[in-house]
């Protein structure tokens, strides 16, 4: 049983999204530094319009690419003398009321953003004069991780760990300001080649927790995969609760990628991608790669675990790939002292307090229990008794706080049911015995 699903539900939504898989669009947008491409008579208007619409602030040099939904142009910007990517919803997409509202999520979330050396700045977002949305970002020279993969193949180790730790610490910055990006892959991630560095672009289908869940599902569309089945967690595969979790799940199979060439499965089509999510363990990386620091082998096992409940958090990530020493605090990230990754655990789990809550109330039904039992309204086997069942109760909040103390909705794996189930029967027959034997 997976996340509490029966094998027969399970393998229904297999094949029910597995086919939407087949039909599930690759990126919606481009990325912005892409080789010029054509131009058709109505690309030309539409960069005439786009040239009129930013006025004398930006001359537009030429197209870098095109997507679905938007087009990217290279501009240079005259104040500030800099070249910049351009990226303008097409036409025929301004009356989708979806894609206009991704396409302006993805300013929201990326501008909020901008301040990390980690993901493409936005300088600016408008309309133009027939309300096309645009957006203005900083130019990258350079190529996608995944295009780097497609020329290069595998990348050395030390390369490979420097893309690593900065999708890493862009997504700690990302989760502290409840936004999940949600397609987390080498094409989704730029390398810089003037200043060496990855970044991370195309926010278009994050979702921004702090406005609700409600204001996601509508943006999408049910049974609908909204991503590349490769990079997607098991709980977005099974139309789960989404969390910052699943961020961290696309970076492990990415990180397999860079390291490997390959990905942690043996799969080839989107059905064997979606069932590997759903079943299968990853490959050993450090046997797949000797070479590889045995840690980071360990932490991108880690983050794919199955269970979101047992992946590390983007801090954790952050701070292991950098070996666990003082790194550079950004503009933005939210500074704490650093607790053992276990405590961290426990805490996200919100564990101890809610065990807390639950000895404390235990404690004012025992005590109550007492006070009754001394003016001789209750028998002493029955204190004992009761006292008994507190700490079953106790021990029953501890595991329910394991698998469900996170914000949002959990699933209920078969293990819980059946420690539940032990430490009730333990906690009535340990009770029924004190009453009968007194």
């Amino acid at each position: 049983m997976l996340f509490g699903r029966s094998k027969a539900a399970e393998w229904f939504l297999l094949v029910r999204r597995g086919s939407a898989a087949l039909t599930c669009p690759r990126s919606a947008t481009p990325p912005v530094h892409r080789r010029p491409v054509s131009e058709t008579p109505n690309q030309d208007r539409s960069q005439e319009a786009l040239k009129e619409g930013l006025g004398q602030d930006f001359e537009v040099v030429r197209t870098l690419g095109r997507g679905s939904v938007a087009t990217v142009y290279l501009a240079k910007e005259h104040a500030l003398g800099r070249l910049v990517a351009v990226k303008v919803m097409n036409p025929g997409k301004v009356t989708d009321e979806t894609a206009r509202r991704r396409f302006e999520r993805e300013a929201k979330a990326a501008a909020s953003l901008s301040e990390h050396p980690n993901v493409v700045a936005v300088h600016r977002f408008g309309r133009l004069a027939d309300e096309t949305p645009y957006l203005v970002m900083s130019y990258v020279k350079g190529r996608t991780m995944e295009e780097r993969l497609k020329a290069e193949g595998k990348l050395p180790v030390d390369q490979a760990l420097k893309v690593l730790e900065g999708v890493a610490s862009a997504l700690e910055l990302a989760h502290s300001h409840n936004i999940v990006h949600r397609d987390i892959r080498p094409g989704n991630v730029l390398w810089d080649e003037e200043r060496e560095k990855a970044l991370i672009t195309d926010f278009g289908i994050a979702a921004i927790l702090a406005t609700g869940g409600d204001d996601v599902t509508r943006l999408t569309q049910t049974g609908q995969l909204v991503g590349d089945p490769r990079y997607l967690s098991p709980e977005q595969l099974l139309d789960q609760d989404l969390t910052e979790l699943a961020d961290i799940y696309g970076f492990g199979v990415m990180g397999y990628e860079l390291l490997t060439g390959e990905g942690p499965y043996e799969a080839r089509t989107n059905t064997e991608w979606i069932t590997a999510h759903l079943s299968k363990d990853p490959r050993d990386l450090h046997h797949e790669r000797p070479d590889v620091p045995k840690h980071v082998a360990d932490l991108l096992g880690r983050c794919l675990a199955r269970e979101p409940n047992h992946r590390p958090g983007a801090a954790d990530v952050a701070r292991t790939l950098m070996g666990g020493g003082a790194k550079e605090v950004l503009p933005g990230t939210v500074v704490s002292v650093e607790e053992p990754a276990d405590l961290q655990m426990l805490l996200r789990k919100r564990v101890p307090q809610l065990v807390l809550i639950s000895a404390t109330a235990g404690m004012g039904i025992v005590a109550l229990t007492d006070i009754l039992t001394d003016r001789g309204l209750l028998s002493d086997r029955v204190f004992r008794s009761v006292l008994a069942m507190v700490v079953a109760g106790v021990l029953a909040s501890t595991v329910m706080a394991w698998f469900h103390g996170e914000k949002g909705r959990q699933s209920a794996p078969f293990i819980e049911y059946v420690l539940l189930s032990l430490i009730v029967v333990g906690g009535l027959m340990i009770s029924g015995w004190i009453f009968v034997t007194g």
